[in-house]
């Protein structure tokens, strides 16, 4: 048979491709993914024409490629539940050390993704070495590469509706799209919307001292404050009655980190209004120093995240790598021994940003070791969710030490102000972390405190059952005397942006409806790529 080492090249890399999607879609159940008999003929016939190709090396190339993509697919999707989309890719590559801690925690769970991924590698580098006794054709390497850019040319062509993932389709399905997607997206800029400037008017600032804190990864349901069955939130409950204490429940702006503080910080609203990101004209430090302020930005985490959130209109900052020791001695308490050391202004604008409660949240135990996380293994929904409610305990606890550290140092004409940048999904519907466009993930608390000072914005928190960030940086921004008139507002319509402001991405409306948030279809910001 001429092509007998052909067939046996296929069904080796096929199988690798596969594999996978069998073991830990049909098996495990770790995934949702399926294998229909159109993506097992699309395979088979792939693979086949790699048996084709005399150069090891191209094979070797092709295949690497192709498992890294999908291995970063494989993960991406046991972790959060769902498969990765084009905006999320980059992550893969500029947050490796966040992805390696959380894979060392989760390695009791992950084993066998990674088992079987390592299955899967090996039979397809034993079917490249099988190729060389194959029946070669001298042009088959072309057809290969205009397999591999049809994906990217129809996204080109047809656009990015065509192109969502899928959570029931193959992880080779969903990888070719996802990865089609970003690496066109990649040269892609979104059109200009031709939105109005921002107004901004100034008068005398309320207050001299605003400290706001900003929260890592807190989704309010899961806090007693907000009526959770566990008491995990003691101090934040016994200021309930205090008059100098307002909260509600918030809504971010983003489900990501990155996107959700350029956002916040810009008091941006409109999706694809890149131009005030850029120019900063309604940035909150920018009017806090043209109000007299003196601004700090105090962060548990690396100065990556703080990408267009106007670091040039900073006076003093500290970010992970300048207190990196002491943050892992102590956790996010280490802050405090950068506040003390701070020397203020008659008029302060400080920000501090923190990293707890980020996964993993079990890291955060040795901080607070007071009380036992119940080690159930039940479920990973069950323990995934003690580990969380245990890390918002050491989060009361921070808050709490925060509290006296600020009365100490700031005692008069000072507000507090607390919100998180995005929530988090603690096993809703099967589903984990951030990033995926769903309700839970903008769920955030949102509470300020009054330390001898103007009681404005308590009074505004107390009248909104839901407060977005969006407004909440309005407030702010009133703090400091800055009025912000946006000519493009609707005021009854406001957006959840995805986790890419600068290309094709995502937003989600909302509308404030009876005190609740009702949320409408996603939808999408067209792409000049062309």
């Amino acid at each position: 048979m001429a092509f007998k080492q052909n067939f046996i090249c296929t069904a080796l890399i096929s199988l690798g491709f596969l594999l996978p999607d069998w073991y830990l879609g049909y098996c495990t159940k770790m995934l949702s993914c399926t294998v229909p008999i159109n993506t097992l003929l699309s395979v088979l016939g792939f693979s086949m024409i790699l048996s084709m190709v005399k150069s090891r090396k191209f094979l070797f190339v092709i295949i690497a490629g192709i498992t890294i993509a999908q291995s970063i697919q494989l993960n991406h999707w046991a972790y959060f539940g769902a498969p990765i989309n084009s905006q999320d890719i980059h992550k893969a590559f500029t947050e490796l050390d966040e992805i390696f801690q959380t894979g060392i925690s989760l390695a009791g769970s992950f084993w066998q993704v990674w088992l079987i991924q390592s299955l899967s590698l090996f039979l397809m580098i034993f079917g490249v070495l099988q190729a060389k006794k194959c029946r070669h054709f001298r042009f088959a390497w072309v057809i290969v590469l205009l397999a591999l850019a049809v994906n990217p040319i129809l996204f080109y062509v047809k656009g990015t509706p065509l192109f969502h993932t899928k959570p029931i389709s193959s992880t080779i399905h969903n990888t070719l799209r996802a990865f089609s997607s970003w690496l066109v997206n990649s040269q892609a800029k979104i059109h200009n919307f031709h939105y109005k400037s921002y107004q901004i008017t100034y008068h005398s600032p309320k207050v001299k001292n605003i400290v706001l804190i900003m929260g890592e990864s807190l989704s309010s349901r899961y806090m007693q404050l907000y009526g959770y069955k566990n008491p995990n939130t003691p101090f934040l409950e016994k200021l309930k009655n205090d008059p100098n204490f307002a909260y509600t429940k918030g809504i971010s702006s983003s489900v990501d980190t990155l996107a959700g503080l350029q956002l916040f910080f810009n008091n941006a609203h409109n999706p694809g209004f890149t131009e005030l990101i850029q120019k900063k004209s309604a940035n909150l430090f920018r009017l806090a120093r043209n109000q007299g302020y003196k601004t700090f930005l105090i962060s548990a985490q690396g100065e990556g995240l703080f990408h267009e959130v106007g670091t040039q209109f900073i006076d003093v900052y500290s970010f992970k790598k300048d207190a990196l020791k002491s943050l892992k001695e102590k956790g996010d308490e280490a802050l405090f021994d950068v506040l003390t050391k701070l020397n203020f202004d008659e008029k302060n604008f400080i920000v501090i940003h923190l990293r707890h409660i980020h996964e993993p949240y079990s890291y955060w135990e040795k901080y607070f070791p007071v009380l036992e996380t119940n080690k159930s293994t039940d479920s990973r929904e069950l323990q995934t969710r003690n580990e969380y409610s245990h890390a918002i305990s050491y989060h009361d606890h921070w808050v709490a030490q925060c509290m006296t550290c600020i009365k100490k140092i700031l005692p008069n004409d000072t507000i507090v102000i607390f919100t998180s940048d995005h929530g988090q999904l603690v096993g809703e519907d099967g589903l984990f972390g951030h990033n995926l466009m769903r309700s839970e993930v903008v769920d955030v608390p949102v509470w300020a405190y009054t330390i001898n000072a103007d009681k404005c914005l308590n009074n505004y928190i107390k009248t909104q059952p839901v407060c977005s960030h969006y407004d909440l940086g309005k407030q702010i921004a009133k703090l400091f005397g800055a009025e912000i008139f946006n000519p493009n507002e609707n005021p009854n319509l406001q957006f959840i942006h995805g986790t890419e402001l600068h290309t094709n991405y995502v937003f989600m409306p909302w509308e404030k409806i009876n005190g609740t948030a009702k949320f409408l279809q996603i939808e999408q910001i067209g792409v000049a790529a062309k």
